[in-house]
């Protein structure tokens, strides 16, 4: 009971802060007030209108009361969480906007978003300024799924002795923009084998964890397919490092990835890369590339952000979080302002 009691003290003593995004909006029924929080759904920065419109009628009629729901861009939403966290530092004298840019590197299973969030000056939610996404832009074919489906191309290039990207790219030693207008796959074939393609990925997305924890993992696979010409099965059993599995993703970053950003740059009203930056070799510098020229869209400096918040699945890879804490250096000087 005692303990009981002190919880209580505490509780009242110490009352749960609620963020303005997840307040409950006053005109809404006073049914809701049983609510404590406000429903939060977020959607990518780039959904098209109509999207949105259907999402909001689905969710409306599931609701009650309609409209309780608040629907928030996925990069607002991370800057709100770490706000109410307390990971944000304080707003700092900087030369735009008084330092209350953050920048959102968004890093999931097939695509990582790059998106400037800055406070709006001209409306206010619950007496505080809301916040507004100054420039989002997608980088596709490039997230955690990737890490997966390049570890399982290694394995088939290992196990079988095939190339499983051949009909992706013909001539290894090339590196000119892709001819389509379709990202570039990191997908693997296996045309001839492809009841084994399941268990590779299966495996390869356990040993991609793992690695984020271990520098090398081992892979086994049992039976994993027949020898046609000795009639005996045959088991994969190898040792995978991390380096390995990087090296693959700066590979796929330098040869296929780079010529279709830059492509689509040259062909898009923005630029994905930077201009004031060579083209891009790996994976640091390709971020780097992406996050200058997210601030040279949006007239900013490094010194004028608050922070760079790293998020979503992809984030847990060490090489990626390397990249981005190089990225920071590069930029500022110092890996203060990631937060990850």
């Amino acid at each position: 009971n005692s303990r009981n009691n002190n919880n209580n003290n505490n509780n009242n003593n110490n009352p749960k802060r609620t963020h303005p995004l997840f307040a409950l909006d006053p005109s809404l029924p006073s049914t809701a007030t049983s609510y404590n929080v406000r429903p939060i759904l977020t959607y990518p920065p780039d959904a098209p209108a109509r999207y949105l419109e259907r999402y909001r009628k689905a969710v409306d009629d599931l609701t009650v009361p309609p409209g309780i729901a608040a629907f928030v861009p996925e990069p607002v939403a991370a800057v709100a969480g770490a706000e109410y966290y307390g990971w944000m530092p304080p707003k700092a004298n900087a030369v735009h906007g008084g330092g209350d840019s953050v920048l959102v590197v968004d890093v999931g299973g097939t695509c990582t978003t790059i998106s400037l969030v800055s406070s709006s000056s001209s409306g206010k939610e619950n007496g505080k300024p809301t916040k507004e996404i100054l420039y989002s832009a997608t980088l596709p074919s490039l997230g955690g799924d990737t890490f997966i489906d390049l570890l399982v191309g290694h394995l088939i290039q290992s196990f079988y002795g095939t190339d499983p990207y051949h009909q992706h790219d013909e001539d290894d030693t090339a590196a000119t923009a892709p001819t389509s207008s379709s990202p570039p796959s990191s997908k693997p074939a296996l045309p001839h084998d492809p009841q084994a393609l399941p268990r590779l990925y299966e495996s390869s997305t356990a040993a991609v964890h793992e690695l984020t924890r271990k520098s090398r993992t081992q892979i086994n696979v049992p039976y994993l397919t027949v020898d046609w010409q000795t009639r005996q099965p045959r088991h994969l059993d190898e040792g995978v490092a991390r380096h390995v599995v990087e090296s693959e993703v700066d590979r796929f970053v330098s040869r296929r990835l780079v010529p279709y950003y830059s492509g689509l740059s040259d062909a898009a009203s923005y630029s994905i890369l930077s201009n004031a930056m060579p083209p891009p070799k790996d994976l640091t510098t390709l971020l780097s590339s992406a996050v200058l020229s997210a601030l040279e869209r949006t007239s900013r400096t490094p010194s004028s952000l608050r922070g760079m918040l790293l998020v979503g699945g992809g984030a847990r890879i060490p090489m990626v979080r390397r990249a981005m804490k190089t990225t920071v250096e590069f930029l500022t000087g110092g890996d203060e302002m990631l937060i990850a």
